[in-house]
């Protein structure tokens, strides 16, 4: 008697054709599974987080923590449906373009309040 070979598994084969993870969507495949061992995926910031913070740091001109602050704004919205990075730079230029708003405008006030 002959014993039959196994079937050999095709690993395309183990989900559906067309299989996406849910969160992996952008993810390139060869990337991240090329090479030895797993190969974790890049680490990608929102650009609108990044701009948020530069304004936020820049935020002793007057205008630019107003920027700050709507830039955070936007990036938070952004980041609500992706899984990108900048929560924290984002949540960063909020709270330091509001304070040098308000600072800002309080300065305007003193200013224009003395006769």
């Amino acid at each position: 008697m002959s014993q039959e070979q196994p079937d050999v598994v095709d690993p395309t084969r183990i989900v559906p054709a067309g299989f996406v993870f849910p969160g992996t969507e952008q993810l390139d495949s060869y990337e991240i599974f090329a090479g030895p061992g797993y190969q974790a995926p890049r680490h990608h910031t929102e650009p609108s987080a990044v701009a948020a913070v530069v304004c936020a740091i820049l935020s002793l001109i007057p205008v630019l923590g107003l920027f700050a602050f709507g830039l955070g704004c936007l990036a938070l919205q952004r980041l609500r449906g992706s899984y990108n990075g900048g929560h924290g730079q984002a949540w960063f230029a909020i709270i330091v373009g509001g304070a040098a708003t308000i600072g800002w405008l309080w300065l305007w006030w003193m200013i224009t309040l003395t006769p």
